[in-house]
C-alpha cells in the first residue's frame, strides 16, 4: 500500500502508460464517474486540491464520507447511537442516495463536456 501511494505521489498517471486506462472511456469516448480519479489522487498526495478537484470533483468531495465509513467499519463501539448513525449514513436509503448522486454526476459531467466541446 505504501509503495502504491509512493507511485501515485511520484508519477502523474496521465503522463505514464503503466497506469490503467478507463475501459468505459476507451470503448465509448464518454467518461465514467471514476475517470480522473488516479490523477486526482496524484494531485491530492502532492497537496494540490484544486487540480485534484478539476480531475474528479465527486472523488474529492467523497473523501470525508469514505473516511467516516472507514471509521464506522473499524470502530469497536456498538452503542445504540453509533448503530443508528451507521444505519442512517450507510444503510439502504443512504446507498440509494449515493447511487443517485453517482448517476447524476456521471450524466452531468458528460453533458457538460459535450456542451463545452460544441461551444
Amino acid at each position: 500500500m505504501l509503495g502504491l501511494a509512493f507511485a501515485y505521489k511520484s508519477f502523474n498517471p496521465g503522463d505514464y502508460e503503466v497506469f490503467p486506462r478507463c475501459p468505459f472511456l476507451q470503448l465509448t469516448g464518454l467518461t465514467c464517474p471514476g475517470c480522473g480519479s488516479q490523477r486526482a489522487i496524484h494531485h491530492l498526495l502532492n497537496i494540490d486540491i484544486s487540480s485534484a478537484f478539476r480531475q474528479n470533483q465527486l472523488m474529492v468531495l467523497s473523501i470525508p464520507y469514505l473516511i467516516l465509513g472507514a471509521t464506522f467499519e473499524f470502530s469497536k463501539s456498538k452503542t445504540l447511537k453509533f448503530l443508528t448513525w451507521r444505519k442512517r449514513l450507510f444503510g439502504p436509503l443512504a446507498t440509494r442516495i449515493v447511487l443517485a448522486i453517482v448517476l447524476v454526476f456521471w450524466i452531468g459531467r458528460n453533458i457538460a463536456t459535450s456542451l463545452s466541446e460544441t461551444l
